[in-house]
């Protein structure tokens, strides 16, 4: 495959001409595509009285372009407002009943919590899987699971310190223990290369915001074909055992056969067109060179920090990261401020560490400044070729 052009690439996000940003675990800077998506949007409603902005062919198109470029069938895919929408909908569709349980671990995102937390009301038990030593490996969850296990949820990747759970292989346990595995997906979708429908897992949910290149306020949730009229959700239309009328069969409003009934009332056309422009410019890539660049330069990063002497919970193995490393620093919330404060790097603290986060418009340079300035920071000094 054709290495791409990273240089010419990284000049599409116009932010990283002034910043060193290594944050995209929070948000990825927008790309030039997305302006340019929000112009079509805005020049339609204008000169067309919406008629390319609001069609629902658009919208048909751009799931299509989406399940393609995830691996994916279209009728699998819903747009959702973000993870926690998907989430939600996974976590009302299995009929719960007293007795049941539901297997977390304890280095979810609160999102991943909060949306099953109420069913201890109705008598269904939440366990946690715990880590080890910030891994979560698939014995941790068997160690949780019993008869009783109906769905074992858990991020993708996790957010704090980028560990990366093994899907395929966590799948394989769940469907011989009758269990469902719903995925906060929104730290690897985008980022690593494995089709959605390889992954093992029943409901894969993600905000549009961060690996997909799309607005905040946009997202998708997959579900698994065979899944999908199973579902019972008490907010959205149940699937009808007649044929679909003709109107809808093709549209987003085709709550009978598809993943679609998930969508209630308009989709977000702003947030579908911003989708749009972002599959096309994600394509053009490949995510194989995206996964295959992110893995350059977090293995650079971590080759990085043990030079400068910095310890990270984050494993050396890439089949168990991705794009986020964390660093076990003192004061990170400090350190965080004075790194963009001074040196124009933008970071994140989550769980007590600092939270490096790359994806492929970065560079070797971002990483060697960053490592730089943390050094800086943290010792008191200027170092002898530091570039700031």
């Amino acid at each position: 495959m054709k290495t791409p052009d990273w240089k010419a690439i990284r000049s599409e996000f116009p932010t990283l001409a002034n910043w060193i940003y290594l944050d995209v675990a929070r948000k990825t800077v927008p790309p030039r595509c997305q302006e340019r998506a929000m112009q079509e949007y805005t020049r339609d409603v204008y000169e067309n009285a919406g008629a390319d902005a609001w069609s629902a062919v658009n919208v048909a198109e751009t799931r299509a372009a989406m399940a393609k470029l995830l691996g994916a069938k279209p009728t699998e895919l819903a747009f959702t407002k973000n993870t926690t929408e998907g989430l939600n909908i996974a976590a009302h569709g299995f009929g719960l009943k007293p007795g049941d349980n539901v297997v977390l671990t304890d280095l979810e995102h609160v999102a991943n919590v909060w949306v099953w937390k109420h069913w201890e009301a109705k008598g269904v038990e939440i366990r946690f899987a715990y880590n080890r030593g910030g891994r979560q490996p698939v014995e941790a969850f068997l160690e949780k699971m019993d008869g009783r296990t109906r769905v074992v949820s858990t991020a993708y990747v996790t957010y704090g310190n980028g560990y990366r759970v093994n899907l395929p292989e966590l799948g394989r346990a769940c469907r011989e223990r009758g269990a469902r595995l719903v995925v906060d997906g929104v730290q690897g979708i985008g980022v690593l290369a494995t089709r959605l429908d390889e992954l093992g897992a029943d409901v894969i949910a993600s905000g549009g915001h961060k690996g997909l290149l799309g607005l905040t306020g946009s997202g998708i949730v997959w579900c698994r074909e065979e899944l999908v009229r199973e579902l019972q959700t008490d907010f959205v239309k149940q699937p009808s055992s007649g044929p679909a009328a003709h109107a809808h069969v093709n549209s987003q409003f085709d709550y009978v056969r598809t993943a679609h009934r998930f969508e209630g009332g308009n989709p977000n056309f702003l947030g579908v067109r911003v989708f749009r422009r972002g599959v096309e410019f994600l394509e053009s890539i490949g995510l194989e060179n995206i996964e295959r660049r992110v893995r350059e330069l977090s293995t650079t990063c971590l080759k990085l920090l043990k030079a400068a002497g910095l310890k990270s919970q984050t494993p050396e193995n890439w089949e168990e990261r991705a794009h986020i490393i964390n660093v076990e620093v003192p004061d990170a919330e400090a350190l965080m401020e004075r790194l963009r404060e001074k040196h124009r790097v933008v970071t994140n603290v989550k769980d007590g560490a600092l939270r490096l986060s790359m994806t492929f418009c970065n560079d070797e340079e971002d990483l060697e400044r960053a490592v730089h300035a943390l050094k800086q920071e943290i010792s008191g000094k200027v170092f002898a070729g530091a570039k700031t």
